[in-house]
């Protein structure tokens, strides 16, 4: 793929999230950082463009979560679009401080655990522990979805 060519795709989608209100700081020509604010809540994405010209997508805040890789800059887009709705969505519940917080949690308890099998010889018993308290995390979700009302239509749910 063409320099020319990936540098006009990246004026095109530069243009589109700036106005969905998105301030994009484009480092290199290939690493773009969009940053929306959602009444108050600060919602980052960085993203960048692959030699295959694949765009790979990640939420940094309120709390990061990675997106996926995307063929074209309008998938980019359409997902934050999506990701914005759902938030301004969220951010209407009282408990939204408390889901961000949540998260961000859930974040640090996966760095913990990185950090748990890279340094440490983590007996089988141990591990067993771990790996049946995640199950039942992932039973509580799903228990909770099957439980809840349905907010946002707009898009599926992707893992639930």
């Amino acid at each position: 793929m063409s320099k020319q060519f990936l540098d006009l795709e990246k004026d095109i989608h530069e243009i589109k999230l700036r106005q969905m209100g998105g301030e994009v700081e484009v480092i290199r020509g290939i690493m773009h950082y969009v940053r929306f604010d959602i009444g108050g809540t600060i919602v980052k994405y960085v993203y960048h463009i692959n030699k295959k010209g694949k765009y790979f997508l990640q939420r940094q805040a309120p709390y990061p979560l990675n997106a996926g890789t995307y063929e074209s800059e309008q998938d980019v887009i359409d997902i934050i679009r999506h990701d914005l709705a759902q938030m301004k969505n969220a951010k209407k519940s009282k408990k939204f401080d408390k889901f961000i917080e949540m998260n961000k949690n859930l974040s640090n308890m996966m760095r913990k655990f990185e950090d748990l099998y890279l340094y440490y010889n983590v007996p089988s018993v141990q591990m067993e522990k771990i790996e049946k308290t995640i199950q039942q995390l992932g039973n509580l979700i799903f228990e909770t979805k099957d439980i809840s009302e349905r907010v946002y239509f707009e898009k599926d749910p992707e893992s639930l």
